[in-house]
């Protein structure tokens, strides 16, 4: 049998009266008038335990103890039994002259351990029988009751033997009954008597009267029993935690699920103070107080110390059991609450943090969200302070006819799901006035749940109208912007249209001119010399007016196509001094040109920094006075080129030198000393040299100290110095083949002049003004060149020259050029998809309309 189980059967006892407890094995009585018989009868009880492998415990005195010795010497070894001199036991269990039930546990219990697990024990007690030879039959009375409570503890069967002389007469009857009533056998006397006949007659008459009533007794007791196990079973196993505490605070008992409670055994528990269990002192001695003044306690909460060391937090329920004005023992029941104490110092944690929280908040429980909490904030943003208590819908009606929190909270309650929203709408009422104002809230619902039960809802808003305000002006602002920058998209589209119809529109009444010059040339007319210098020049400037107007719209687009090439630096340097020369001389400037080495290249378009230097020795010519000393300088440093040019000029003031390379930017001019251009030469320079990963930048000491720019690029790496660039082939009159060549442009002038300078070089030349024309006159001619004008009338230069292919056949190869003025990137595209040989801007310089047709015997010669 398990210790707790004992420990339970021993709470039972004290619970039932001592006359209707006993064991569940035997608790037999002898009388006796000869020690003879005694010995006998209890040496049988013995050995029959023993003689089964059982054991025995003997409380006798000394001269028992020895007979006991004599008669059982050979039946057993003697760790099967254990002798224990019966006066000395009295005299510890004895205090102030009656036997004490601890005392008797603790002597009787600790025997019985030393025997545990040796069999079914048996035990011969004379502890009650001295008490009774002194005249204390109360007191062997209670001590029966002791053997019989213990008994329910602990398995064993018990004898006891009275001499009959302890009851000396018949005025001893009535304990006699009651000796008889306290055990479950009585054994009628045997021996001889030494009483007087009548006195024993009427003894022996009470003992066999009392046969009867044992057995309906023991029937009585049977059903008791079965009662008390029922009992017992019931407080052992509850699920609370139940317990039984002396007067003077000693655990005398405690069922199962304190025992679990707390994490002790029923040896570590039972036995010890109540104190050394409570975490504060102060409490325990309260509550024994208030018991032994026979106060009941409810609900009075405790912390119990576990035997880990962790505190539960319990409800004792606590009265007393008083005999006689004194209190006996108490008993109490600790209900465990230590999750409902965390939940709720959690919740109240929570709830502080909320009160003080810088965000309205508020708790509602219930399905009718009755407000638990709702915080400072929280109340000035509805405009009502009296909402503790009340339900949502009777603490703010008004919102609940204008806006949808109510049906929020119903649903979030509903499902048990949080609801956030980032921008819910709330009308507000402002300072009690009835007047309701539009604020958005960032709210967030989330569901409180107590073991697993939705018990309410927690109700988070975050005043966020100044973000949504902010917000939407900021989504206004980005609309415009889009919108502004959608217009500003479609002007530069149609900036770049313009500018592209407007190079078109000025190289087509350029191409007549530039032609004609030449031919005016080519004829020796010296009587306009001078005139037609001052046509050229001005021809030029216009030509590259238009071309940088058209590089700005290509760079702005980043649609500027690079043809990089390795070339030698100073050929480009002479090319771009050739550019500028006419306006230097114009200008009467001396120019002074440092050429480095005709060894050092350089790897880039030399088109473009061509252009590059002349923009920046145009800009130099503009701003310097008549007579004017302009340097061109170049030099080598940490692998780069460093270009330069200076001026002696009008300079560059401080605040202004950051702005040199803005689009248009002109600087401070004015009428009288306009230095002419649009503002978008050093743009272009900037663009660039950026686009061949150089810099350049632009210095002045001042207003009057001239300025320098200075260009820096990296100088070719081993790779692009392999790939050097032929040089360029010198057109001459009269080279090569008699070609034919085929001219269709809807500008007459164009057509007819252009058509003069390939005959001038001896090649066969027929114009045609429209396509119809040209393709009744291409089958018989058979031209194995033509320059095709794009914008002509009824169809373009791209349809015209698939027919004219189709028309040819292969029987006689013709190549055919674009002659347009349209130079984009893009433009020269569509010309080669389109099958173009290549693609001329105009107005076009004899030598490159010459150089196509050139190609064409070079290339036969290398055939050949």
């Amino acid at each position: 049998m398990s210790r707790t189980g004992l420990k339970m059967r021993g709470m039972s006892a004290h619970l039932l009266p001592a006359s209707t407890t006993g064991a569940s094995c035997a608790h037999q009585v002898q009388f006796y008038d000869d020690e003879k018989i005694l010995v006998a009868s209890a040496a049988d009880f013995l050995a029959g335990t023993l003689a089964e492998g059982g054991c025995a415990l003997v409380l006798a005195t000394e001269a028992h103890r020895r007979s006991f010795r004599m008669r059982l010497s050979g039946v057993c070894p003697d760790d099967k039994i254990v002798f224990v001199d019966a006066a000395e036991a009295l005299g510890q269990i004895v205090v102030n002259g009656k036997p004490d039930e601890h005392l008797f546990n603790q002597l009787v219990g600790g025997l019985l351990d030393t025997l545990q697990g040796r069999g079914k024990l048996r035990i011969y007690g004379e502890l009650v029988a001295l008490l009774c030879a002194d005249g204390q039959h109360e007191d062997a009375l209670l001590l029966e009751s002791y053997w019989n409570r213990l008994a329910t503890r602990r398995e064993f069967e018990l004898f006891c033997g009275y001499p009959i002389s302890v009851f000396p007469g018949t005025a001893h009857a009535a304990v006699f009954r009651h000796v008889c009533q306290a055990h479950s056998r009585v054994i009628p006397i045997g021996g001889t008597a030494i009483m007087a006949p009548a006195e024993m007659a009427v003894l022996q008459q009470k003992v066999l009267s009392l046969d009867d009533e044992v057995l309906r007794r023991r029937q009585a007791e049977e059903s008791t029993r079965a009662r008390e196990r029922d009992l017992a079973e019931f407080a052992e196993n509850a699920a609370e935690g139940l317990h039984q505490v002396a007067a003077d605070g000693t655990i005398l008992w405690a069922n199962r699920a304190e025992l679990e409670l707390l994490g002790y055994s029923a040896d570590e528990y039972i036995g010890q103070h109540i104190s050394r269990f409570h975490l504060d002192q102060p409490v325990i001695q309260d509550i024994l107080k208030r018991l032994s003044a026979r106060e009941t306690l409810r609900n009075y909460p405790a912390r119990l110390v576990c035997k880990d060391g962790a505190i539960k937090h319990v409800l004792i329920q606590s009265n007393g059991r008083f005999e006689n004005g004194v209190l006996r023992y108490t008993r109490c029941f600790s209900r465990d609450v230590t999750e409902r104490v965390a939940r709720e110092e959690a919740e109240s944690e929570r709830n502080d943090l909320l009160r003080q929280a810088p965000v309205a908040a508020a708790l509602l429980v219930g399905a009718e969200h009755r407000f638990e909490l709702a915080n400072d904030v929280y109340k000035s943003m509805v405009g009502k302070f009296d909402l503790e208590g009340k339900t949502y819908e009777q603490a703010l009606p008004e919102l609940c006819a204008r806006d949808d929190t109510l049906r929020i909270l119903d649903e979030a309650f509903e499902s048990g799901h949080p609801y956030v929203a980032e921008e819910h709408l709330t009308l507000v009422e402002r300072d009690g006035s009835g007047r309701f104002d539009e604020r958005y809230f960032k709210l967030s619902v989330q569901p409180l749940k107590r073991v697993d039960r939705l018990y309410g809802l927690m109700l988070i808003a975050v005043d966020v109208t100044d973000l949504v305000a902010a917000r939407r002006g900021q989504e206004r602002a980005s609309a415009e912007r889009e919108a502004l920058l959608r217009d500003l998209e479609r002007a530069s589209r149609a900036k770049d249209e313009f500018l592209a119809v407007l190079g078109h529109e000025l190289r087509n009444p350029l191409a007549p001119i530039v032609t004609a010059l030449e031919l005016m040339k080519r004829r020796g007319d010296l009587k306009t010399s001078k005139e037609q210098d001052a046509i050229h020049r001005q021809v030029q400037h216009l030509i590259r007016l238009v071309d940088d107007l058209m590089d700005v719209s290509r760079v702005t687009r980043g649609k500027l196509t690079l043809r990089e090439e390795t070339v030698p630096l100073a050929s480009v340097l002479a090319k771009a001094v050739e550019m500028v020369s006419v306006l230097m001389e114009q200008r009467q400037h001396t120019l002074k040109a440092v050429y480095p080495d005709s060894g050092m290249l350089w790897h880039g378009d030399p088109t473009r920094l061509a252009q590059v230097i002349s923009n920046l020795l145009t800009n130099a010519a503009r701003y310097t006075p008549l007579g004017g000393v302009i340097r061109l300088e170049t030099r080598q440093e940490e692998g780069s080129v460093v270009i330069s040019v200076t001026d002696n000029g009008r300079g560059i003031e401080a605040d202004a030198l950051p702005k040199v390379f803005d689009l248009f930017y002109q600087g401070a001019q004015t009428i009288e000393r306009a230095a002419g251009g649009l503002g978008v030469g050093l743009a272009l320079v900037k663009s660039l040299i950026a686009a061949h990963s150089g810099t350049v930048e632009a210095r002045s000491a001042g207003p009057g100290q001239g300025s320098e720019f200075t260009v820096r690029l990296p100088l070719p790496s081993s790779d692009q110095l392999k790939a050097i660039a032929p040089e360029a082939l010198t057109i001459s009159r009269g080279t090569g083949l008699r070609r034919r060549v085929l001219i269709v442009d809807d500008n007459q002038d164009a057509a007819d002049l252009l058509g003069a300078i390939f005959r001038e070089h001896g090649h066969d030349a027929r114009v045609a003004y429209e396509p119809a024309a040209a393709l009744t006159l291409a089958p018989s001619f058979k031209p194995e060149i033509a320059f095709l004008d794009i914008g002509l009338p009824v169809m373009d230069g791209y349809e015209l020259a698939a027919l004219l292919r189709k028309e040819l056949g292969n029987a006689a190869p013709l190549k055919i050029f674009s002659l347009t003025g349209f130079g984009q990137p893009a433009d020269r595209e569509k010309s080669m998809r389109a099958g173009m040989d290549g693609h001329f801007v105009k107005p076009v310089e004899e030598a490159q309309v010459l150089q196509a047709a050139l190609s064409i015997d070079m290339a036969e010669r290398t055939q050949a």
